[in-house]
């Protein structure tokens, strides 16, 4: 099979079957079969199922909202960068980017990190933002409209309500989120308070809130949270229908590669990760693995993390897999 050049970002990279990036981890970590079977079995019914609001941005807007239930202000200059890809005649969206700021108390001008600043650790566990509920989500929906600019590109996003704004005007941003909106991250907020963030307050120690990796200059990935060793990434599909109409949570095989992949991008064990998870938002189901663990069921074999992160390293260099 011929492959495809290496391009970012790691998940559009793992969409792609042609990718070296995917090839790489499919030939290293081939077994998963199990894994899913044990996901499987033990998912339980969907607690949040999806209405009219956009799947995609529900899940980026959900993103947002559990940065902001475990940090009083998580760093959102990713989401800021986005505006700079939206066409403007004239300084209204820039307004309408400080105003929302302003409300939500997310800090401008100078103190906006630059692009390539990697997140800030802090010691966690600490208390989340007090922002009032529905504002948070509005002020989340925004970000996430922003940032689908930014990750997605002009092209991709145009067709969405920021790219559909007048662009001579000063729209205001938090009353982007229908009511369709509102109600899925009202729903999925109570999720995660009851069935995610007691686990995550026993973790006390260094925490990552989107965080990004010494590979991330090679391919761009930047995970949900790092939390004391554990790489946690938040999920929001629905998951596949079943015969009797209901829905499970299923565990795709690209997103336990996903997770594979941030953890070899951490070529130099910044982060020291112990552990990786998954929270199925839709279904309140945690699932975590210890590392070392999964990454040998899933080869086969015992795995030399340093090594193979250097094989991975090569390949994003040279096109070529190490040994």
């Amino acid at each position: 099979m011929t492959t495809t050049p290496i391009r970012g970002p790691l998940t559009r990279a793992l969409d792609d079957r042609r990718s070296p990036v995917r090839l790489f981890l499919e030939d290293r970590f081939p077994n998963i079969r199990d894994i899913q079977r044990r996901y499987r079995e033990n998912a339980p019914a969907q607690v949040v199922p999806g209405n009219e609001a956009n799947p995609g941005t529900v899940g980026t807007a959900c993103d947002w909202l559990l940065r902001y239930l475990v940090h009083p202000q998580p760093d959102v200059h990713l989401a800021l960068m986005g505006s700079g890809f939206i066409p403007q005649d004239g300084p209204g969206l820039a307004v309408a980017v400080f105003e929302m700021c302003n409300t939500l108390g997310i800090p401008t001008g100078g103190t906006m990190p630059p692009a390539k600043t990697p997140a800030p650790t802090f010691t966690g566990p600490v208390p989340g933002s007090t922002i009032e509920p529905e504002l948070l989500a509005r002020g989340c929906w925004a970000l996430a409209l922003l940032t689908e600019f930014y990750r997605a590109g002009p092209a991709a996003a145009a067709g969405g309500p920021l790219g559909n704004l007048n662009p001579t005007s000063t729209p205001d941003l938090l009353a982007l989120a229908s009511p369709a909106a509102i109600d899925q991250l009202t729903q999925l907020r109570r999720v995660l308070e009851h069935a995610l963030l007691p686990h995550l307050a026993t973790r006390h120690g260094t925490w990552a809130l989107g965080p990004t990796f010494t590979g991330s200059a090679l391919i761009k990935a930047d995970a949900d949270l790092i939390a004391v060793g554990l790489l946690l990434e938040l999920k929001t599909s629905q998951g596949p229908k079943r015969q009797d109409g209901t829905r499970r949570a299923a565990l795709d095989k690209l997103d336990l590669l996903q997770l594979i992949g941030y953890t070899l991008l951490d070529f130099n064990d910044d982060y020291q990760i112990t552990e990786l998870g998954i929270f199925a938002a839709r279904f309140a189901y945690l699932v975590t693995w210890p590392l070392t663990a999964l990454l040998n069921e899933m080869a086969g074999h015992d795995v030399n993390l340093p090594t193979t992160r250097d094989a991975f390293r090569q390949l994003l260099q040279t096109g070529r897999p190490g040994t």
